[in-house]
């Protein structure tokens, strides 16, 4: 079985709209392992970042136990962050930023460097005038392989919908759709692999379609 989306069908296209007020995530360069991690508020709201930074804008921002020479220098911001953080981190429920992956190039050696997001959650409502299908594209914002319903696809034997603890999120749909048009997707343990065995799966995406 293969699942379509489309950007340009004729069933109501999703849009964004703000929903809270923005947050900010900041989280000191300690250790070379250590991460940032954003995350929206429910399972109904996606990432919309706003602004990054990794370096240093004042001198209170993770100054404990800091001498003075290492928080002088208020103007280090390394280019590039927000771009960065929004490859990884936009229009997603959740997402982790590694600090090892951020610290190269380093924007001002010899002053102790933060990294600071500013998001908001964003959750999806439906428009009555929606764009052109020409200028949308799809964004993937959640998918699971597996089942956690009795009632959907079942038209199998009953053994084989009764367990509905069997889910497997995956990226891979995100992967293969996000900023496409359009993408067919083979629902298959092949694809997927099998997260339990002898119940019958199914592939549930949730994706909105965004300008381009």
């Amino acid at each position: 079985m293969t699942l379509e989306l489309n950007s340009t069908t004729n069933t109501p296209l999703m849009n964004l709209h703000f929903t809270s007020q923005t947050k900010t995530c900041c989280k000191c360069v300690l250790t070379f392992f250590s991460w940032l991690s954003l995350i929206s508020e429910t399972e109904n709201e996606v990432i919309s970042v706003d602004s990054a930074l990794y370096g240093r804008a004042d001198r209170n921002t993770c100054s404990q136990g800091r001498p003075f020479w290492q928080l002088f220098n208020t103007g280090c911001s390394q280019s590039g962050i927000l771009n960065f953080i929004k490859e990884r981190c936009e229009l997603k429920q959740k997402c982790e930023v590694r600090m090892s992956d951020v610290r190269n190039p380093d924007p001002c050696w010899g002053t102790f460097k933060y990294l600071q997001t500013d998001f908001t959650c964003l959750a999806a409502g439906k428009i009555s005038s929606p764009l052109s299908g020409n200028w949308q594209v799809i964004s993937v914002l959640s998918a699971f392989y597996g089942r956690r319903e009795r009632n959907v696809c079942n038209d199998c034997p009953l053994a084989m919908s009764q367990n509905v603890n069997c889910e497997n999120p995956t990226d891979v749909v995100a992967e293969e759709c996000n900023g496409k048009k359009h993408c067919n997707i083979k629902a298959a343990n092949s694809m997927f692999g099998d997260p339990c065995k002898g119940t019958r799966k199914y592939l549930e995406v949730t994706y909105v379609c965004i300008c381009k």
